[in-house]
């Protein structure tokens, strides 16, 4: 899928106040935070959304659905299904880096 240039800056702009907002929560935080806790809870919830909308996909397949009707039915559900996996996939890639990041630190105060 490409992006358009006002998806690719909107894109852009999101990761950005994910990654702010991640942030301020993992810093303004005076106890320790579960940084792999939010990681598996959030790669759940993905996987909840991909399972959900495989089931809708499949339940539209086997519908006795015009075939062009069928077509268009599916882009929507693809469509959406991008824009509801969106702030997970960042949300991820984020706290991918916060813990790659927490890491590194670990490793370089005991080395």
């Amino acid at each position: 899928m490409r992006l358009g240039t006002g998806q690719s800056g909107a894109l852009m702009q999101n990761q950005q106040h994910i990654s702010s907002l991640l942030d301020r929560l993992i810093v303004g935080t005076n106890q320790s935070f579960d940084l792999h806790g939010l990681l598996q809870s959030t790669s759940r919830t993905l996987a909840n959304l991909d399972f959900e909308h495989l089931h809708e996909v499949q339940r539209v397949e086997r519908s006795r659905t015009d075939p062009v009707l069928k077509k268009q039915i599916i882009g929507n559900l693809q469509r959406r299904h991008r824009e509801r996996r969106q702030p997970y996939t960042m949300l991820i890639a984020e706290l991918q880096k916060h813990l790659s990041s927490a890491m590194a630190d670990d490793l370089h105060a005991v080395g």
